[in-house]
């Protein structure tokens, strides 16, 4: 069942929604556009997050707990200046997710990455996050970005190398957790 706050409701609020979301920048690759999350994203973003696909971000996770992450990292557009975008991809809209963000207990920004299983394989992952970290020391100018990673994530880890990002021992024994963690630096890409 879907629930009455994920369904557009026209009128006067999806507009001023549709206002503030352009706001948020887009981001043109060769074959991608990295845009502002829509209400209709969300069917995405569930799809991923209440499956399989989650088991190495904590999930799956409940509709409802994938409500509340995707409205979190929406909100940070308007507290931080930087969040979530969708990805869309020649052949897929909403085909997966890219994000400079925090959760709650992040000692710093992270880059984010995870798409539809349709989406998989075709490098798409590597193209927004290169995008995403661009940006991040680009208009952002910031110096680092990490991404936190389960260590048995063997897929996402071999990105972060392919990204150039290095594991950051000390950053790993500070969170003491086993969360391996790649930070990416100016200059580094």
């Amino acid at each position: 069942m879907i629930a009455v706050v994920e369904q557009h409701r026209p009128g006067p609020g999806s507009r001023q929604a549709a206002r503030l979301g352009g706001h948020v920048p887009s981001i043109d690759t060769r074959r991608l556009q990295l845009r502002g999350p829509r209400i209709y994203d969300f069917a995405a973003y569930a799809k991923i997050l209440c499956s399989d696909r989650a088991e190495y971000m904590g999930g799956p996770y409940s509709r409802t707990e994938a409500w509340s992450d995707f409205t979190q990292y929406t909100a940070l557009w308007l507290l931080h200046g930087h969040g979530l975008w969708t990805i869309d991809a020649q052949t897929s809209p909403s085909a997966g997710f890219v994000l400079l963000g925090y959760e709650y207990d992040d000692p710093e920004a992270e880059l984010g990455v995870f798409l539809t299983e349709e989406a998989e394989g075709q490098g798409y992952a590597l193209e927004a996050c290169e995008a995403a970290r661009d940006y991040a020391f680009g208009t952002l100018a910031w110096d680092s970005v990490v991404s936190y990673i389960n260590g048995e994530n063997s897929r996402c880890c071999r990105l972060m190398e392919r990204l150039g990002a290095t594991r950051d021992r000390a950053a790993e024994t500070a969170l003491g957790d086993g969360t391996f963690v790649y930070r990416h630096k100016r200059g580094d890409a």
